[in-house]
């Protein structure tokens, strides 16, 4: 009887459905999956650190001291040497949402050459990866997967509205997801004051990446009493509250390869508004959402604007469908491919 692989995923966040989901799919097939297993340099010598591979997800989640960076890089380097095992998920080739982005594009480099293989989200981050950073290993494609039945879904569109006291004529666009510089909400704000229209609303629903932005984000929703924000975590159960009360959600990103929240907004049946860049377009099309150019600011009104008479009930329906046929089995498949490749044969 063949033994399962074990893989080691870094860093594990436990709150994150992402893993979580990818987990349950992959203990499916037969595949033993470790949240933050010890990286222990004389268990790997001596050959008892007992994974098959070692999978990186988010990078800058795998230290906070220069001690730590220092024990991951020596640890990887070594696992390069001894298994060459180690792969990793690029959900972001940048390392604009970290708080030490000079250190994290260096590591990121180095992981490039540690990796014996790479998991991407979408044809355009497989392209960066190989023509940007020259890596000529495997890439493999996992289309990043749905949410649909994570989060509650039970309320109406009416009760939501009643929750945030709006009315049921309201045109409501929302943005929802950890606010940070590149996401552009700054930009999101300025765009929505210049829509003329009394009926329109705009929920801003997220925790600030710290208290400057915060202060900045709330100042500006204060110049239009159309906006409301809601800056903080929210909780579980109250997502699906700003899902259902909104027509149309926003993602007026500045960078990104990929988001998990436009993946939400899709679950949900959301049309969305996301700029035309990275993989978001391997995403949505003309039936699903709206895509903008962001080079040009005034792209990013345009696309408000056209939102106010586009067909956002078909529209919905097309996102439902496409979240549908993102499916976790799918990519639990893909990943399990790509470690017989790594640590075993099938």
């Amino acid at each position: 009887m063949t033994q399962p692989l074990t893989v080691g995923f870094l860093p594990w966040w436990p709150e994150n459905p992402y893993q979580i989901l990818l987990k349950r799919e992959l203990n499916k097939l037969g595949v033993r999956v470790i949240g933050n297993p010890p990286l222990s340099f004389l268990r790997l010598l001596f050959g008892r650190d007992g994974l098959d591979v070692v999978h990186v997800h988010w990078p800058h989640g795998l230290y906070k001291t220069s001690w730590q960076f220092l024990h991951v890089l020596i640890m990887l380097a070594t696992y390069r040497l001894l298994k060459n095992n180690v792969v990793w998920t690029v959900h972001e080739l940048d390392a604009y949402e970290s708080r030490y982005p000079r250190i994290d594009a260096w590591f990121r480099t180095v992981l490039m050459k540690l990796c014996c293989r790479l998991l991407v989200h979408g044809e355009h981050t497989r392209h960066e990866a190989q023509t940007r950073y020259g890596f000529a290993r495997p890439i493999d494609i996992a289309r990043h997967p749905s949410y649909i039945g994570w989060h509650k879904d039970e309320v109406t569109r009416e009760q939501a509205r009643q929750k945030f006291g709006l009315s049921v004529t309201a045109r409501v666009y929302l943005f929802f997801g950890h606010i940070k510089p590149y996401k552009g909400v700054e930009d999101l704000i300025e765009a929505f004051r210049s829509l003329q229209d009394g009926d329109a609303v705009l929920l801003i629903a997220g925790k600030p990446l710290n208290e400057e932005i915060k202060g900045k984000i709330a100042s500006l929703a204060l110049a239009d009493l159309r906006i409301r924000t809601f800056l903080g975590y929210i909780a579980d159960d109250d997502i699906q509250f700003f899902f259902r009360a909104a027509d149309v959600v926003v993602f007026p990103f500045r960078n990104t390869q990929t988001s998990g929240s436009l993946i939400l907004a899709l679950s949900y049946g959301c049309p969305v508004i996301a700029p035309a860049i990275a993989t978001l377009p391997e995403y949505i099309d003309a039936d699903s959402g709206i895509l903008f150019d962001p080079t040009h600011p005034e792209n990013l009104a345009r696309a408000l604007h056209e939102a106010a008479s586009a067909p956002l009930a078909d529209m919905a329906k097309a996102a439902r469908q496409q979240a549908e046929s993102l499916k976790w089995e799918d990519m639990a498949r893909v990943h399990l491919t790509a470690y017989h490749a790594i640590g075993g044969s099938p």
